[in-house]
């Protein structure tokens, strides 16, 4: 068991103390505007009181709260996909430990379900792996590099897809439905995609080179930015091919 301070409680960092604790690392919540009445302001913690302390927060913040801790022996990781390592270097133990998924504080997580990427200074990398471990069935090492490649991939994947699922949402509320009534057609096209590979899934007018439909789409979009959207994914599409 290891005493573990988590500094921020965000999406991230509320999942990742009710995980942690759950494997019975005795765990305290720290942030500079605490929110709940068991987060600590950040500036009551005290580094040598802890064995790993985690930073959870926005990316363009992790090298000022970093640079804010005293050094002691503790680990310290930082949670970004894009943030390099060396943000945490005046640190002698630090590292990164990024979960490949998307949080919610709404939504349960299965931790046993994705993959985390860790990477560490010389001194801690061996001590981090084994940390992360104990919560985490699939841990994997990736440089700082490959993880900012890795991030790149995942923001396609996730975060423009899921943005493209909210417009197709408003456009379904001009027609009095819901998103779930295409629930059907999204669990297909993700399953196809896992099964076949995104390329050799893709379908529609762009992918038959039908002029016809997607000029009467264009029409119908009024928006400048979606029409110009709608066109410039339909050229990717064809180049695609």
């Amino acid at each position: 068991m290891s005493k573990v301070a988590i500094i921020g409680y965000g999406n991230v960092g509320y999942h990742l103390a009710n995980r942690i604790s759950s494997k019975r690392h005795e765990v305290t919540i720290f942030s500079r505007n605490p929110s709940e009445e068991f987060v600590l302001p950040l500036d009551q913690l005290d580094p040598d009181s802890f064995e790993i302390i985690i930073l959870s927060v926005p990316d363009d913040r992790i090298k000022a709260v970093s640079d804010e801790i005293a050094v002691s022996e503790a680990i310290v990781l930082h949670t970004s996909g894009s943030n390099p390592i060396a943000d945490l270097d005046k640190h002698p133990k630090h590292g990164v430990m990024y979960p490949l998924q998307t949080f919610s504080k709404t939504k349960e997580i299965d931790f046993t379900s994705f993959p985390v990427f860790v990477e560490g200074s010389d001194d801690g990398e061996r001590e981090i792996f084994t940390f992360v471990r104990s919560f985490s069935n699939d841990v994997r090492l990736l440089t700082s590099t490959n993880r900012s490649k890795l991030h790149l991939a995942a923001v396609f994947a996730c975060n423009f897809s899921n943005h493209m699922f909210h417009l197709s949402e408003k456009l379904l509320s001009e027609l009095d439905m819901t998103f779930q009534d295409i629930q059907p057609l999204v669990e297909e096209t993700l399953k196809k995609a896992i099964d076949l590979n995104p390329s050799q899934s893709q379908t529609g007018p762009a992918m038959r080179d039908d002029d016809e439909t997607i000029n009467t789409h264009l029409e119908m979009l009024k928006d400048e930015k979606l029409r110009s959207m709608y066109q410039i994914i339909s050229d990717s599409i064809r180049e695609s091919k």
